[in-house]
């Protein structure tokens, strides 16, 4: 049976991290980056705009890969239940199984890392606002395993994180 693995947090959770190197460890799968698809539509602000047509983007893309018989990982935020269940529904309708990850470290935590933060050829800043508002909003899921990224390193998780997948019934 085909995955789809949902990395989810709030923003500097360490998603784009934790699903790289999910990606490298699982071999043949694809990456979906939303955060990706916004940089390309627009670099110099964040607009609500802007994500729903990178959200959009992805959904879309996701379908395709589907189709194909992609095993997926996507990268999505944890504070818009709308992704988690339009994934979830590509998922049952292509038949895949799911796993979903929260990774959601202290807010301190995702504060401090975002003073770190260097995205390529984006021209603003996020602010702590931002960050303090997707921390405090983040939609919970049922079931779904929960890590601490303040207290795990990064090889850590995904390991436990295979795990998990390899020990889930098909």
């Amino acid at each position: 049976m085909n995955r789809l693995i949902l990395i989810r947090g709030p923003i500097c959770a360490g998603k784009s991290t934790t699903a790289s190197c999910l990606q490298n460890a699982l071999g043949r799968c694809s990456l979906i980056d939303q955060d990706c698809l916004k940089r390309a539509i627009d670099r110099k602000e964040p607009s609500d705009w802007r994500d729903n047509i990178a959200f959009d983007t992805t959904l879309y893309l996701t379908n395709l890969l589907m189709a194909r018989g992609r095993d997926i990982i996507a990268d999505i935020h944890s504070s818009i239940p709308r992704q988690y269940d339009e994934y979830k529904k590509l998922a049952l309708k292509h038949g895949y199984k799911l796993f979903s990850f929260l990774l959601y470290p202290p807010l301190q935590t995702c504060l401090e890392r975002n003073l770190k933060r260097v995205i390529p050829d984006v021209q603003y800043k996020t602010s702590d606002s931002d960050i303090k508002k997707y921390w405090e909003n983040v939609y919970t899921v049922k079931d779904e395993q929960m890590f601490d990224t303040s207290i795990m390193k990064t090889d850590d998780l995904v390991q436990k994180m295979l795990e998990i997948i390899e020990k889930s019934p098909a």
